[in-house]
Order: C-alpha cells, then sequence, then structure tokens
C-alpha cells in the first residue's frame, strides 16, 4: 500500500488542488444555511471522487494492471496519453488566464445563496466529476492502486487515503469554519479572493506539473 501511496500521491493532490472548489465551499458557508449547504456539498464531493475511483479501479484490475507483479505494458501508453492530454489543457489554461474575464467570479457559481441541501449535494458532484483535470488524476490514481497493490486489503486503505487527501481542498476550509468559526471568515474570504482572482493561472502551472509527471512515469514504464 506505501508504494500505491507514494505512486499516487501527485494526483491525489492534483485532484485537491481545485479553485472552483474551494472557491464554492466559502461561498456556501457564507450563505444563510452555511454549514448544512457546505456540509452538503463536502458529501457530494466525496461521494462523486469515492464512486469514480471504485469504477476505475475495478477496470484497472480487470484490464491488468498488475499481471505477476509487473504493471501491464498499456499501464505505460495510458500514462503516456495522460501526459499529452495534461499538456494540451495546460495551454488552454494558460488562453483562458489572458480572457479579459480571467479575474471574475465564475458564473456556475452565482447565486449560491439560493440553494439548497440537495443543490448543494449536486454542485459537489458536479464540481467533481465535471473537470477533466479531476477525472483524469483519479483514473491515474486508481491505474496506479491497481497496478502497485495486488491485496484488497492494501487497495482498500490506498483508495481511503486517495480520497481523504483528494477531498483536502473541501475539507481545510470547512474545518477551518467549524475550528475556528470566530476568525475563519476573513481567512477564508482571503483565500476566495486569491483564488477567483488566479484560479488559472493555478491550474496552468498544477497542469504542466502532472503533466511532466505523467509523461516522465510513461516513458520509465516503457523503457
Amino acid at each position: 500500500m506505501g508504494h500505491a501511496v507514494g505512486q499516487f500521491l501527485s494526483h491525489a493532490v492534483g485532484v485537491a488542488i481545485s479553485p472552483l472548489a474551494l472557491i464554492a465551499v466559502i461561498l456556501l458557508i457564507a450563505t444563510p444555511r452555511g454549514r448544512s449547504n457546505a456540509v452538503a456539498f463536502m458529501i457530494g464531493w466525496v461521494l462523486a471522487i469515492s464512486g469514480l475511483f471504485a469504477v476505475l479501479l475495478g477496470i484497472g484490475i480487470v484490464a491488468g494492471a498488475e499481471h505477476n507483479g509487473q504493471p501491464g505494458t498499456w499501464v505505460a501508453w495510458f500514462r503516456l496519453i495522460l501526459g499529452v492530454l495534461l499538456a494540451l489543457m495546460t495551454l488552454r489554461q494558460l488562453r483562458l488566464a489572458r480572457a479579459e474575464n480571467a479575474g471574475m467570479l465564475p458564473a456556475r457559481l452565482a447565486h449560491l445563496e439560493q440553494f439548497r441541501g440537495g443543490n448543494c449535494l449536486a454542485l459537489g458532484v458536479v464540481l467533481a466529476l465535471a473537470n477533466p483535470k479531476n477525472v483524469t488524476q483519479i483514473a491515474a490514481g486508481a491505474v496506479t492502486t491497481a497496478e502497485s497493490t495486488a491485496h484488497i486489503a492494501g487497495r482498500l486503505g490506498a483508495a481511503l487515503i486517495f480520497i481523504a487527501i483528494a477531498s483536502a481542498g473541501v475539507l481545510v476550509p470547512l474545518s477551518l469554519h467549524f475550528v475556528r468559526r470566530e476568525t475563519a471568515a476573513s481567512t477564508l474570504e482571503r483565500w476566495k479572493e486569491w483564488t477567483v482572482r488566479n484560479h488559472y493561472v493555478i491550474m496552468a502551472v498544477l497542469f504542466a506539473l502532472l503533466s511532466a509527471k505523467s509523461l516522465g512515469d510513461g516513458i520509465s514504464g516503457l523503457a
């Protein structure tokens, strides 16, 4: 399990660094039903990541990501293709960063004060799964777990660690609100304003790093 965690750590962090999710949970905390709405959003996020990871882990196992203690040949090609896709996504984020509305609040996060629990849960699912970055990194994490861990207990433990790390971007601001409610509001507001201004640049840098990691792993696997 330890080997799997070491291999997929960057992918889990890649999911955790999700500017729109961070902005959404901070905005929800400030709504009239702040706590319940933010918790519902967090539940939707965690359920979405858990469900997709479980499905892709099962596919990886059935497809033979691990065979006689060695990774399947297709795993290396998967990582190479993933690296190329992430490089293209880097270029797209750089283009968006130069757009006139780059520092504005995304339209999909407007009017969150009207949301109720069910809407917030659905929003958590949508922001987790509608982002190609999250889907690709969950896929990479699931394939890595299938490849690096042969036993059910190890795979389950690795999956739980991946989900916990991947959810940190939502759990950290929510935990800060519960632990330091009196002083958390100003801190979270600063986080939100900085993230709104810089989220395209953040994503471009993240995609570039993840692309390099995936390409390097793919080349190493083929070699």
